[in-house]
Order: structure tokens, then sequence, then C-alpha cells
């Protein structure tokens, strides 16, 4: 079996195209959009253009899956259309324009499947898995490789960026102003399991958990193969890259130039969670929640496992 898995998020739309076969699977190929959705909402709502733009992307998608003459396709969305206020009219124009049905996801399964999937390659017994996303960041607390619990907050890479600043990159105060924002979020996660002890360990998920790795092994010298960072050295990279100057957003355009606006902001969420939980180190994982879809809401209906060293 051959599937395509279409990632709807806030600020990217991904295909991923992964084999099915003999028990196991692996990823062929995969294609990123950014498109901003988050952008276009207005008000709560997603406008027309934003709608136009998921559509655009989409049938695009379609087309590549067709000439590779793949039918089995799944698309999901997270955040990006799930805490708008007209998503269901949204839903219904995107399956009548493109034909696709979009799986829209709650952040209690987003971060379910982040864990499905994240652990499929991450050999990590306790800890805290954090995904980053444009739109929302989950996290999960996790021990002897099962599932504690879970907490979605409303505030990701994209969205901070949008509502916090004002050039290109966060200058000191609109920084200290996203923090505050993290801060008075987790603060919602006092009264959960997830908060009542010190973890020395997480799981880094998706975009942002992958630029800030890369830039870690740009900058100290890590091998790119290189799959772990540490709390402190994060401090350290917002302090090089404290202001709005040429060497800085060089520095990001040779590592992320997808993310120059998205990245400072997605790293000042992920420090303030990190020292938030007491975290020392983050392994970033390979893999995540497309993963964890296809493995949990794909595969496992077709009766297909899944291959580790496939990706």
């Amino acid at each position: 079996m051959i599937t395509g898995i279409i990632d709807l998020g806030s600020n990217t739309i991904r295909l991923s195209i992964y084999k099915c076969e003999d028990g196991k699977f692996r990823l062929l190929t995969n294609k990123k959009t950014m498109a901003g959705i988050i952008s276009y909402i207005k008000d709560g709502a997603l406008s027309n253009k934003g709608i136009d733009k998921i559509c655009e992307i989409l049938n695009a998608y379609r087309e590549l899956l067709n000439n590779f003459e793949i039918t089995d396709c799944h698309c999901f969305s997270t955040a990006s259309l799930r805490l708008i206020s007209n998503k269901n009219e949204v839903l219904e124009e995107i399956e009548r324009r493109t034909g696709i049905f979009v799986d829209l996801i709650s952040g209690l399964e987003e971060a379910k499947l982040d864990f499905i999937g994240a652990t499929l390659f991450t050999d990590l017994d306790e800890g805290v898995l954090i995904d980053i996303g444009g739109g929302s960041t989950e996290l999960v607390s996790f021990q002897d490789g099962e599932m504690l619990e879970s907490f979605s907050m409303p505030i990701g890479s994209l969205n901070t960026y949008n509502r916090f600043v004002k050039k290109i990159l966060p200058g000191k105060g609109e920084k200290a102003e996203i923090r505050n924002e993290v801060i008075l979020n987790l603060e919602r996660s006092k009264t959960s399991a997830i908060a009542k002890k010190r973890y020395q360990k997480a799981i880094g998920v998706g975009g942002t958990a992958r630029a800030v790795l890369a830039l870690y092994n740009d900058i100290f010298g890590y091998p790119k193969n290189n799959r772990q960072f540490e709390t402190a050295q994060v401090k350290k990279m917002l302090q090089l890259l404290k202001d709005n100057g040429k060497s800085t957003v060089q520095k990001i355009l040779q590592i992320a130039p997808d993310r120059i606006h998205t990245l400072i902001p997605g790293m000042v969420v992920l420090y303030t969670v990190l020292k938030n939980f007491g975290i020392e180190s983050v392994i970033v994982s390979t893999s995540g929640v497309r993963e964890g879809y296809l493995h949990h809401k794909v595969m496992k209906n077709e009766g297909c496992g899944y291959e580790p060293d496939c990706l």
C-alpha cells in the first residue's frame, strides 16, 4: 500500500508519501508548502482568501498523487482549523472544492498521535514530549514508555509572531511578552499531573524543534546527524540572536529560511516550557504526528506495522 498523509497545519501544509509493505512502512518523499493559514483568520473566522489558499494547495497535492496513481490519501488538521469559529463551513467547502475530507483532530488526539509517532523511533522511558506548532503547543508526560497525561496550549510560533512581533524578529520587550503569555498558559497545567514533577529530558517534535536543533548544530559545531540539544544552550542561542541586525537575519536564513519570522518566537516558547519543567536536554524525534496518524489511524486498519529504521 502506498498512501499520502496531508498535515494541514497553521504555518505549513505538508504531504508525506509512505509505502507500507510486509508489515512495515517507510517514507518515500514529502513536500512542504508554507501557507501561514493562521494569518488569514480575522475575528476568529478563516477568511475566503484563507480557504482559497488551502484549496489551491490541496488541489496541487491531489494532482501530484494522481500523477503517481496514488489513490489512498488521508488529510488531517490541527489547531489551524480546530480553533476557528467557522470550522464546519470551512471543512465542507474544502471537501466540495477538492474532494478531500479533512479529519479535524482535537488537542488531546493530536498529543496522543504525537506520542505514538515520536516513540516509534525514540528510546526514552520517561519525560515530556513537546510539539510547538504554528498555532498550538502540545505537551505529553510519559513514564515507562506509557503516556500519562497531555496538555494543549493555544500558543505557537506563528500566532505569537502575529500577536506580539512588529518587525521580522522580536525585540527584547516582545520576547518578554511571548514568555509571559506562555507562562500564563502553563499556569493552567498546574492542576494536572503533567506539572507535578520535574523531568530531566524531553522529546522535541515538529518544525520548531528541528529548526532549533539545526541552528544548535551549526552554532556549536555539532555534526548534522546530532539529535540532541541542551536547554542551557538554547538560552545562549537566544542571547546570540538578540537583535534585528543583519548577522542574526543571515544566520536564520542560512539554517531555516522558511522560518525567518517564526523561529525566534518558537524558541522563546520552547525555552520557557523547558525551564518550567526543569528539563536539561531535548532529543529531537525524526517522526511525530504524521507518523502517529499513519500508524494509529491508517495502517492499524490495514493490518500493517512499522519499520523503525526507515526514517
